[in-house]
């Protein structure tokens, strides 16, 4: 390698006395701390193979192992597709169910204000009785009597 070649030159260069400048020192530390980096590196392989959390496999045992990955991979999206879809049920029937609240609010209102014009039977409250009668069967569950 012509470019390691140059950098050990420049090192013994600089070790020997012979090149004393700002810029082969940093390219001495440099290197340095590359080779602390490299070993670390090694330090850590070492322990995660001794931990037993790196081990080496198998070509073939690797493609099951990513075969059972990609399955399991695909069921997880399958799921977060379902779960988006409940959300999106449940958000709707919250709005429906806050929507026939407000409807059964405004029946209640409705009854209260008009009680006297609908005990008396005035026919130009007629059609609002009925809708009010037809709304309270139809979502008998929801609106309080």
């Amino acid at each position: 390698m012509e470019g390691s070649n140059f950098l050990d030159n420049l090192k013994n260069a600089v070790d020997k006395g012979e090149f004393n400048s700002e810029a082969a020192k940093k390219i001495i530390e440099i290197d340095k701390l590359a080779d602390e980096k490299k070993n670390s590196f090694g330090l850590t392989q070492d322990r995660l193979e001794k931990s037993g959390f790196a081990e080496a496999v198998s070509e073939e045992e690797a493609i099951v192992l990513n075969s059972e990955y990609e399955k399991e991979m695909e069921k997880i999206k399958k799921q977060d597709a379902v779960n988006k879809q409940l959300a999106t049920l449940i958000e709707i029937e919250n709005m429906v169910k806050a929507s026939i609240d407000d409807m059964s609010s405004f029946v209640d209102e409705l009854e209260q204000k008009f009680e006297k014009e609908f005990k008396e039977g005035d026919q130009m409250f007629a059609k609002l009785y009925t809708k009010l009668a037809e709304i309270k069967i139809k979502y008998n569950s929801n609106i309080n009597n």
